[in-house]
């Protein structure tokens, strides 16, 4: 038996004896899948009337959190003709169902369960035009549900928004956290954007979803969060592009398909999960490849097959966030703190690197000038608008401005950006 270290996870997806893997049966007599030898400490678990995710377990933490449901469901779009704004329409730039209650895509569903060397699946199917596969990956911290919509039927003559929804027996307290601020009305009032995450607490747990995409969210009620998806709509809403959101490409109406990666930890710590597996997400490498003529033996002799601008490694909470070469001897660089204040006891604090250490291999820099942000002027030079508050004081704060560095060392603060020019040797 091949011996691996515990998963972080325990996840139960809500009975089904149709998977190949061992059973067991609950404590309802429901057929269950036992543990798998490879991906230590994880059950799956479907409910044979709602084949569902059930329950996502922190093994490390020793708690769950429960899902009453999960799944897809779907707003129906106003028809309005625009001619006052209580008429205004749905469309691509307004958010306005008819209703305030999302209806379930679907009644049924059936369930595919594939079972690999490093991950296991279950594929839930609504209809003909929304599934999701929830996966969880041998040690990973997270579960993934990748999820496909589309094309959206409308020959009911109706637009349809779909959502995802999350219902979980976390006590939120009427609270949800994203990383964007935004506002529109009733239903739609309450959807905020969603650049890379959002997330539901109590005093013990916290749920997060990690989105790989920028979209709408909300949570309407205690516990639940809902993503909007995917929107088909008929009506134009009068606010420039003269056409309703009903899209297609190559004579073919839209699909879309993504990822949300579930985290469940406590409260107090689940900051630390949540931004390093934001930056595994976003920042993954990207494989390519190209055919080649050559053996390997030829081709290895001639180039060089593996290098790496870093021969440090940076600390957890810092990000080399753009490295580019601005001619043969000078380099833009940013780095950024990517943890915020006080979320988590250790790396919500000031860090300091050296630009020197960590990037030996482009030379040895002998200069260093910072820049503003969009990196189009040294810091130095920047002349911001000045006038007194109603408390007489300064309303520019005191600048830390370094016009060069007197060594390559670099202190970044909880969430701060900055950008340097380096001249090498």
């Amino acid at each position: 038996m091949r011996s691996y270290s515990a998963l972080w996870y325990l996840v139960h997806f809500g009975s089904f004896d149709k998977c190949h893997f061992a059973r067991l049966h609950d404590m309802y007599d429901r057929m269950v899948i036992d543990y798998i030898p490879y991906i230590s400490f994880v059950v799956c678990r479907i409910f044979e009337l709602k084949l569902m995710l059930k329950d996502i377990f922190n093994l490390k933490k020793s708690f769950d959190i429960s899902f009453s449901n999960q799944g897809f469901y779907w707003y129906q779009g106003f028809s309005g003709n625009n001619s006052h704004p209580e008429f205004q329409a749905s469309g691509a730039y307004v958010f306005r169902p008819l209703t305030q209650t999302a209806e379930p895509v679907s009644q049924t569903r059936t369930v595919t369960c594939i079972k690999a060397l490093s991950v296991q699946t279950a594929v839930i199917v609504f209809n003909d035009w929304a599934s999701q596969e929830i996966s969880l990956y041998d040690e990973a911290q997270n579960v993934e549900v990748e999820w496909t919509i589309g094309p959206i039927p409308v020959n009911d003559n109706i637009g349809k928004e779909i959502i995802i929804r999350y219902d979980t027996d976390i006590q939120s307290q009427a609270k949800y956290y994203t990383d964007a601020n935004g506002l529109l009305e009733p239903v739609s009032g309450n959807y905020y954007p969603v650049n890379s995450r959002i997330w539901i607490k109590d005093q013990n747990r916290q749920f997060t979803v990690l989105t790989d995409r920028s979209e709408g969210g909300a949570s309407l009620h205690d516990g639940s969060i809902e993503i909007m998806l995917h929107r088909r709509l008929l009506y134009d809403d009068d606010l420039g592009v003269s056409e309703a959101l009903n899209e297609s490409a190559f004579g073919e109406d839209l699909v879309v398909r993504g990822r949300h990666s579930l985290i469940v930890d406590a409260s107090a710590t689940s900051a630390l999960v949540h931004r390093v597996s934001a930056q595994n997400m976003y920042m993954h490498p990207l494989a390519v490849y190209s055919l080649t003529q050559q053996t390997f033996a030829n081709y290895s002799a001639v180039y060089r097959l593996t290098w790496s601008a870093l021969t440090n490694v940076l600390p957890l909470n810092v990000h080399l966030l753009t490295l580019d070469q601005l001619g043969p001897k000078d380099y833009l660089i940013r780095v950024e703190h990517y943890f915020e204040m006080n979320e988590d006891d250790t790396y919500s604090h000031p860090v300091t690197i050296d630009l020197q250490s960590i990037l030996k291999s482009i030379g040895t820099i002998t200069n260093t000038v910072e820049l503003t942000l969009g990196g189009n002027l040294p810091l130095a030079e920047l002349q911001r608008l000045n006038w007194v508050t109603s408390d007489k004081e300064s309303s520019r704060p005191t600048d830390h401005k370094e016009q060069s560095l007197n060594d390559t060392s670099v202190r970044l603060t909880p969430m701060q950006i900055r950008t340097f020019q380096v001249t090498v040797a």
